[in-house]
């Protein structure tokens, strides 16, 4: 995720470390994140207190695919300060499945980053998820507008259209999804699921009379 202001109370880093973190958001930023990660768990050591680094190894761990890890070091970072936006961001996308608290945290994160796409999309999903659905497509919708071209964002808006029959909408938002990376394995997958959702609907409709047919 990319990175912004921390919400921590401002103090002064003593240069080394600020060095030391910028030289960390700079391997991130070029997609270095196991070199980004290394130096921010040495700033961690020097400094346990160290707010910005503990992000800094939440936020890198979760790049690398290290979601357990990633948890661990957000609810770190979170001791440290409840109103980190990266802290409370992590620990609701790593807790969509199975943390009943997820929706709270990832309502902390937009509190503290409003109109974040990334934010806001896992906000929706969860959100749709707990049974607030109009509140949750919502949201997504607002992640969209945000950031259009985002396949996550299309894929996730479309599954919960779905869930509530909008079943054309779906569609054509999983087909700008693979326009704009054929190869998306979630874009993939939801467009196949939605065509055999399709196929079923026309074989159902075709059961019925045709003057009810007619009127669909």
């Amino acid at each position: 995720m990319s990175k912004k202001k921390s919400t921590s109370l401002e103090k002064k880093l003593p240069e080394s470390i600020a060095r030391a973190l910028a030289q960390s958001e700079e391997f991130k930023m070029r997609g270095e994140n196991t070199k980004a990660l290394q130096v921010a768990q040495r700033i961690l050591e020097r400094d346990p207190s160290c707010m910005e680094a503990a992000e800094e190894v939440a936020d890198n761990l979760l790049s690398l695919g290290r979601d357990e890890e990633a948890a661990k070091a957000a609810k770190f970072a979170y001791s440290l300060n409840k109103t980190s936006y990266i802290a409370n961001y992590i620990l609701g996308f790593t807790g969509l499945d199975s943390d009943k608290k997820a929706t709270e945290y990832l309502q902390n994160a937009n509190k503290a980053s409003p109109n974040n796409p990334e934010i806001l999309r896992c906000l929706g999903w969860a959100k749709f998820h707990i049974g607030k659905e109009t509140e949750g497509i919502a949201t997504l919708e607002r992640a969209l507008n945000l950031r259009n071209n985002d396949p996550l964002i299309l894929c996730d808006l479309g599954v919960c259209l779905l869930h509530q029959n909008i079943y054309d909408k779906a569609v054509k938002l999983f087909k700008k999804a693979l326009n704009l990376e054929p190869n998306n394995p979630r874009a993939l997958e939801c467009y196949e699921a939605a065509k055999d959702i399709g196929e079923q609907m026309e074989v159902e409709l075709k059961k019925l009379p045709k003057d009810i047919r007619d009127l669909i």
